[in-house]
């Protein structure tokens, strides 16, 4: 030995160290290292020869720091401390270690006693090495630029290796790894040390392991198409964790077969298509509950495109109308309009924009059998991204009975409405019977006159022609009295027409007129000009203030003559909403008779059937409006009711 063999100790047991002192003479020499940190900033600093190198049992690394070492360059024998239990396992480790010669070698703690010899003697072989580097200085400059590039190679590799972000394992045939880079340590949850020599397979479920075996007995078959495998070593790992698996062959130095698989995570692409399945399976029962829903829900439904055809009826629409889906799927909704509604549900279909809250209004059908039916119609029109109309969703309610019951029932107030015009005329023959005597007495008196005149030749044409004038004009105010009684009492079903409110309040006046004068009461219009028009029918609202009226009047009977005043006043408290109210100075009406003042066969007159203000609030209810009553403070009460405006029925939706 040409002198004292310089031996670098990383993370070595301090008893071992002292074995080492005690029989290593003077013939070695040894440098601590505490950490690889330490050791690699000291081999890129060194100026100094290094003969070989020990690494500790302690280092959970040491074949990843042996090829860190000589990925450097440094061509520096080493000795990697192992147990006996662990040392074949590192053995074969380091046969199929990429990057590594045959100079880094396992070492037992079991065989201590013989490690300083072997340590000498690896001194005196890596000494004589370098003595023999002279004789072939030739050879090495020839070769110079490939040595000079292979550590920088060696260390890219490995340095590639070790940060890739997968994993890598090189394994025997059997499965025992012998060597991991540091993303498969992370994947696994093991350090080298831990890893080296165990059994691959005991990270897999075990139904995973036969499949995992055949992969690694059949990646040597060239042949054979090799695909990925995914499993699932959350059980092993103790968190979520799915792996993609693939093998490759793998020999090592020796011709010894084996195989490198490929480990990379695959939790979150997992995760994601377990949620893609849940969320498409949770789409599938949502579409089949839905599907179930719409088709077994008692309102039938019907939903169609921009051109108003039929893309889809459910069976309740079906079973409603009369026919098959496929009768109606392509059809234009308005052919099953009724003609009653066919102009006004063309109109509302025509319009396609957005209306914000619910909108609901009654519609008449025609089903395949012929016959109308009504449903209470709510649309819901569809707009794409682009703000465009792509169809509408029809829901259908049928209101047919209802509506069977409310004619019956509008045919039953129209008849006791009827009767109760004639009732009220009957008490009011008095008063008609002094309004007729009035112009047939003025007109008995001039015919008469003209007679005489004509008899006696005394009278001069213009003097009869005046006479005879003014009889037209009486009998014809005789004639407007009488036509306006047989229009008041005429019974005929509901006609809905334009009215305009106060042109009706100036009818009802003349046909009270006399019975104001009898009761010596004057009658005030405070009529709102201009006034939109309602819809209706006439003679029933007629009836209706002619009651409110007439109830004024008779309530005032006991009232001071000069307290005595009826007011009939008009108004448009909002754009879709008239106003009329008839107001008295009698003596009001009491809390509890409020109450109770719009019941059947309530009343407070002796002679009263307790039905006049029942009839009017059914009239009023059924055109929309609604009739109230209240006392006044000043004395007197007043009895109010609105109607909606509009030009026809139709026109109102509902909701």
């Amino acid at each position: 030995m040409s002198g004292a063999g310089r031996v670098i100790l990383l993370n070595v047991d301090l008893n071992v160290r002292h074995l080492l002192s005690d029989k290593g003479g003077e013939q070695l020499c040894f440098d601590d290292m505490a950490s690889a940190g330490q050791l690699f900033v000291e081999l890129e600093q060194m100026n100094y020869q290094v003969d070989a190198m020990l690494l500790g049992v302690q280092l959970k690394e040491p074949v990843r720091i042996a090829q860190r070492i000589h990925s450097m360059g440094r061509d520096i024998p080493l000795l990697i401390l192992t147990e006996p239990a662990r040392y074949e396992q590192l053995r074969q480790a380091l046969k199929f270690a990429p990057f590594l010669g045959n100079h880094v070698v396992p070492w037992s703690t079991g065989e201590l006693g013989k490690l300083p010899g072997i340590l000498i003697e690896t001194v005196i072989r890596t000494q004589k090495r370098r003595a023999y580097r002279g004789s072939i200085a030739a050879a090495q400059k020839r070769l110079g630029d490939v040595q000079r590039e292979r550590p920088q190679v060696t260390h890219y590799l490995d340095r590639l290796l070790d940060h890739a972000p997968i994993g890598v394992l090189n394994v025997d045939i059997q499965g025992a790894v012998l060597g991991l880079n540091r993303r498969a340590s992370q994947i696994l949850r093991l350090t080298e040390r831990e890893a080296l020599g165990t059994s691959l397979f005991d990270f897999f479920p075990e139904p995973d392991r036969e499949k995992l075996r055949n992969m690694i007995a059949q990646c040597v078959a060239p042949t054979r198409m090799r695909r990925p495998k995914v499993f699932d070593i959350s059980s092993s790992v103790g968190t979520v964790c799915f792996i993609e698996v693939m093998a490759s062959s793998l020999v090592d130095r020796s011709g010894q077969l084996g195989a490198t698989v490929i480990l990379q995570d695959v939790s979150g692409r997992v995760r994601a298509e377990q949620e893609r399945r849940e969320a498409e399976e949770a789409l599938r029962i949502s579409e089949r509950r839905y599907r179930e829903l719409v088709q077994t829900m008692s309102e039938a439904l019907a939903l169609t495109d921009e051109q108003h055809f039929i893309t889809y009826v459910n069976e309740s629409f079906c079973d409603m109308f009369g026919y098959s889906s496929d009768e109606v799927i392509g059809k234009n909704l308005l052919n099953f309009v009724h003609q009653d509604d066919y102009d006004i549900m063309r109109q509302r279909m025509s319009k396609p924009v957005r209306i914000s809250g619910v909108q609901r209004y009654e519609t008449a059908w025609v089903t395949k059998q012929g016959e109308k039916i009504y449903t209470l119609t709510s649309p819901k029109r569809i707009f794409d991204t682009d703000n465009q109309y792509v169809g509408c969703l029809g829901v259908f309610t049928d209101i047919t009975e209802r509506k069977q019951v409310e004619e019956r029932e509008k045919k039953h107030m129209v008849e006791l409405a009827h009767v109760s015009r004639v009732t009220t005329i009957g008490e009011m023959s008095s008063q008609i019977a002094h309004e007729l005597a009035q112009p047939l007495t003025a007109i008995a008196g001039l015919s008469t006159g003209c007679v005489k005149m004509l008899r006696a030749g005394t009278g001069d044409r213009e003097e009869i022609l005046e006479s005879l004038t003014d009889i037209n004009q009486q009998a014809n105010r005789a004639r407007e009295i009488v036509v306006r009684l047989r229009n008041f009492v005429r019974n005929e079903e509901m006609r809905y027409a334009p009215i305009e409110l106060n042109e009706l309040v100036r009818t009802v006046v003349n046909l009270v007129e006399v019975e104001a004068r009898w009761n010596q009461l004057p009658v005030s219009l405070q009529l709102s000009e201009p006034l939109s028009a309602t819809c209706g029918d006439r003679i029933l609202i007629e009836q209706v203030v002619l009651n409110l009226v007439r109830n004024g009047i008779e309530a005032m009977h006991h009232t001071e003559k000069e307290r005595r005043r009826l007011t009939i006043r008009t108004s448009q408290p909002q754009a879709d909403k008239l106003l009329v109210e008839v107001i008295d100075t009698g003596s009001g009406i009491t809390e509890e008779n409020l109450k109770q003042i719009f019941e059947p066969f309530f009343t407070t007159k002796s002679d009263g059937m307790g039905m006049g203000l029942v009839i009017s609030r059914s009239i009023i209810d059924a055109h929309g409006g609604c009739l109230s009553a209240r006392s006044n403070k000043q004395g007197g009460a007043t009895f109010s009711f609105t109607l909606p405006t509009g030009g026809s029925d139709s026109d109102h939706a509902i909701g």
